[in-house]
């Protein structure tokens, strides 16, 4: 800059008449305590990440709200079952290669049941509590065991705990070396080289185990940023300061509820005989239904404390409200408090909570479920748990994951909105049941083992009744009502909305609604 700008620049702020361009640079009196510095992103986290780790495991034991956004997070995302693989191996023709896809699916499934090195967790509950560590630590660590001689697949994981990898072990990059940020080795380019791991609480020394044997499980908030914090952040003083008050406003409704009284002395009425203040202090037990006599020239002074406040509720719900906000979830969700909410209002707040879940789904396949399954796709062909061709194991990789899925709000409209959609062409049914957590073929695949099984023991699954019977609505001697009619026409639709893989035997070609009958009733 000319010496002349700088001149004018330094002139302007001696006589206060520089002015930031936004408001929010501003100095002055009611911005005096925004104090701010600019550091870089592993200097921030290296600050207050073990304090901060600490404080977040202690209101998951003590706080309910926060327990509940750790329990609702991994059911969300991960779900009862985990996410499902479905292998979308093809052939040189370009179809679906399924004696494969079977296979590869089958040998997931197995190992799946206890991949871990201690066999205390199935897949997907092992991901959940991955998941909880990572919202509630901030980061999570998971070591890749290959030639694990615990399995047939030669393969596992380990959970390390973060606290072993410590924040204080660093080391800067001299004579050609890598740098170490808080016990991440990284090289000139910040690409993770090895991971130094103590090897437990007690003793000083570290393991120092390659990155490509390490799954670091993180969501960074800023550039070049080495380690996780936790994800609670910026509601934990919240949530702290409420818990607090919260409590404070219990015990005061406690000893409001107790109804104290006091022995007050009435000036001026100590007639003979009456207790001098001096003689010892006065007591008195109540019981219901009885009265006593009080002490010449004493009265009864009530106290009665007005707890909960009149405003405690709505106070609370809005604080609370506050917490949800910064959590990423809706208040209803977070506190199960569904008063006041009507099917629109429901339904808008589950939605956008439902796309929060589908971005942590789509983030914890990239960064969790791919690599896991890579490694275990090349170790099963290997170690020929899985009798594939093995000469490359890219070939197989072709997959897509299933994640849960979630009921509908009000099922019939929902059904029918669905339906419209599919017959419109705005819609397939493949991402109509994708979003229930579905799947197209096993839908399919159950359908028809439902019509074979019918056939089999003689089951008409066709609502419609057969040709020259009486519907059971209306008498033989009478037509059936328009409003059955009517009833038809939308199961008509419906079912050709919604398509059939397989007819079975008995079936005149259309799509129909499902139904059952037995010994002429339908059910």
């Amino acid at each position: 800059m000319p010496l002349r700008y700088r001149a004018r620049r330094a002139w302007l702020e001696l006589t206060g008449q520089s002015r930031a361009i936004y408001e929010a640079a501003e100095a002055h009196r009611l911005l005096a305590d925004w104090i701010t510095s600019l550091m870089a992103a592993d200097d921030e986290v290296k600050v207050g990440i073990d304090k901060l780790r600490a404080r977040a495991r202690d209101l998951e034991r003590n706080n309910s709200t926060i327990r509940n956004y750790l329990r609702i997070t991994a059911v969300h995302v991960i779900g009862a079952t985990g996410i499902r693989l479905q292998s979308q191996v093809r052939d040189n023709s370009g179809k679906l290669n399924r004696w494969i896809n079977d296979r590869l699916e089958a040998g997931w499934a197995e190992w799946s049941r206890r991949p871990t090195v201690d066999g205390r967790h199935t897949l997907s509950s092992f991901s959940r509590l991955l998941l909880k560590t990572v919202c509630r630590d901030g980061e999570a660590f998971v070591r890749l065991w290959r030639g694990f001689e615990g399995n047939r697949f030669r393969f596992a994981l380990e959970a390390i705990d973060p606290d072993l990898i410590e924040s204080g072990y660093s080391r800067r990059a001299t004579g050609g070396g890598n740098e170490i940020v808080m016990s991440v080795e990284v090289d000139a380019l910040g690409a993770p080289v090895a991971y130094h791991v103590r090897r437990d609480r007690l003793s000083a020394g570290r393991e120092r185990i390659p990155a490509d044997q390490i799954i670091h499980l993180y969501d960074p908030d800023r550039i070049n940023q080495t380690r996780g914090v936790t994800w609670m952040t910026s509601v934990m003083v919240p949530i702290r300061q409420l818990g607090g008050y919260i409590e404070s406003e219990l015990v005061a409704a406690r000893i409001s509820a107790a109804k104290m009284g006091f022995f007050q002395r009435v000036k001026d009425a100590m007639g003979p005989g009456a207790l001098d203040s001096g003689s010892g202090s006065l007591s008195a037990e109540a019981s219901p239904g009885s009265f006593g006599v009080l002490p010449d020239g004493y009265e009864v002074a009530t106290w009665n404390p007005d707890h909960p406040a009149a405003a405690f509720g709505a106070f609370l719900k809005e604080a609370k409200r506050d917490v949800a906000n910064g959590l990423g979830v809706s208040a209803n969700v977070l506190t199960a408090d569904l008063e006041n909410v009507n099917y629109s209002s429901m339904r808008a707040g589950i939605l956008l909570d439902r796309d929060v879940w589908r971005v942590l789904q789509s983030w914890w396949i990239d960064a969790f479920l791919w690599p896991v399954y890579s490694e275990w796709l090349n170790l099963s062909l290997l170690s020929g748990a899985v009798a594939l061709d093995s000469r490359d194991f890219r070939r197989f990789l072709a997959a897509r994951w299933v994640p849960r899925g979630w009921a509908w709000v009000d099922p019939q409209k929902d059904v029918n909105a669905t339906r419209d959609a599919i017959s419109a062409g705005l819609i397939s049914r493949r991402i109509a049941l994708a979003e229930q957590g579905l799947d197209l073929e096993d839908v399919f695949e159950q359908l028809a083992e439902e019509e074979r099984l019918a056939t089999e023991y003689g089951i008409d699954v066709d609502p419609r009744p057969a040709a020259g019977a009486t519907p059971a609505s209306a008498p033989a001697d009478e037509p059936a009502s328009d409003e059955s009619d009517e009833v038809a026409d939308d199961e008509e639709r419906s079912a050709e909305a919604g398509g059939r893989a397989t007819r079975g035997p008995g079936h005149n070609g259309g799509s129909r609604e499902r139904g059952i009958a037995l010994g002429g009733r339908r059910f």
